[in-house]
């Protein structure tokens, strides 16, 4: 039986998002973060997600602010403390946190037709496979249903 990739699934999206729309939410290319999810749990999935050679790692550390926790990613020698305000932690930041860890080889885009949901699908590509698949379909097509995760997104707000 033959393997289908992420990015097989999204094209196959694109090409037919009316009658591929109900297969396409069931389907693995789409990883799923609820509005209560731990933020630390978002930052875990994303990395397994990615392949082995391009995990990173994080630690949960206590905070003397409100929120009580700090997150620090950790790739390739460097640490980042995810920049949440002093009362809480947010999905938001943490998926930009994400996204600016991960760049440029990778990318971290939020399925627009969840967004009308508490749960929202976010899908994990390439920069590269993200790139042939705007140039088959155009930039804009793409961005419609799936938007990239970018240092002004507000996605869970």
């Amino acid at each position: 039986m033959e393997t289908v990739t992420d990015y097989e699934l999204i094209e196959a999206y694109l090409k037919a998002p009316e009658t591929e729309e109900d297969r396409f939410w069931m389907s693995p290319a789409v990883i799923w973060f609820d509005w209560r999810e731990y933020d630390e749990d978002i930052v875990r999935c994303v990395s397994e997600s990615l392949p082995e050679d391009d995990h990173f790692a994080f630690e949960l550390r206590e905070s003397a602010l409100p929120r009580g926790f700090d997150i620090l990613l950790k790739k390739r020698g460097e640490v980042t403390a995810i920049p949440y305000g002093p009362d809480q932690m947010d999905r938001d930041t943490t998926l930009r946190a994400i996204q600016a860890i991960i760049a440029p080889r990778w990318q971290l885009r939020c399925f627009t037709p969840s967004m009308k949901n508490d749960t929202l699908g976010f899908c994990l590509l390439s920069s590269e496979d993200w790139g042939r698949l705007e140039a088959f379909f155009g930039s804009r097509a793409v961005d419609r249903w799936f938007q990239p995760v970018g240092p002004g997104s507000r996605l869970f707000g």
